[in-house]
């Protein structure tokens, strides 16, 4: 682990290293050795101090920067219906990485993000990103390519979540329906109908 004393904090040589282990330990990365080493070189470094919201959940005006976490512990956050007190979703560790959807779809921010203890992040942003584009666009398609798929992954973990709290709600609905319509209600279900026309007979 590099040195954290105030010399090395803005030492990118110290770091650079390790940013080009993180990245080629991406799930689904697509990255050579080469790929990483070169983007790890233009990945700058920078120090967020424990308590700082440095994303912010809907936060459409940000340079489309990706982030990677290389020392300590973030708050990944969301607000819900945009509104109230944030609820922690996880606490992130090195080697995670913030950003890309902004970066992939040109989206406002999914989530906020707060350093839990002080943090180091190396960041890939909007210039630099545009000159790996233009100058090593193979690099820049399999650094593309990876982050698809670790968002086709996230997605797909959601929806299995979504199937399964559905398959929840589906088991427990005949156990609330019987509460709320027990015998005692002096309530059925059968009542429901269109009640008969007393004039007909």
């Amino acid at each position: 682990m590099p040195d954290r004393s105030p010399s090395s904090r803005t030492d990118h040589a110290t770091w650079a290293p390790r940013i080009a282990q993180l990245l080629l330990r991406q799930p689904g990365h697509r990255l050579s050795v080469e790929d990483a080493v070169l983007i790890a070189n233009l990945m700058q470094v920078r120090w967020v101090q424990a308590g700082t919201r440095f994303i912010q959940q809907n936060d459409d005006s940000h340079d489309g920067a990706i982030l990677m976490l290389l020392y300590g512990e973030v708050s990944v956050e969301k607000a819900p219906m945009h509104q109230g007190d944030s609820l922690v979703v996880s606490i992130a560790k090195a080697g995670q990485m913030f950003g890309e959807m902004g970066v992939l779809l040109d989206a406002p921010r999914s989530a906020s993000c707060m350093a839990y203890s002080d943090v180091a992040l190396a960041e890939l942003n909007r210039d630099a990103l545009d000159r790996l584009v233009e100058q090593h666009p193979a690099a820049a398609a399999r650094l593309a390519l990876g982050i698809a798929s670790r968002l086709a992954e996230h997605l797909r973990d959601t929806s299995n979540k979504l199937s399964s709290m559905s398959r929840l709600v589906s088991a427990m609905h005949p156990a609330i329906r019987s509460q709320m319509l027990g015998p005692k209600s002096g309530f059925s279900p059968s009542q429901l109908a269109e009640p008969e026309d007393p004039r007909a007979d």
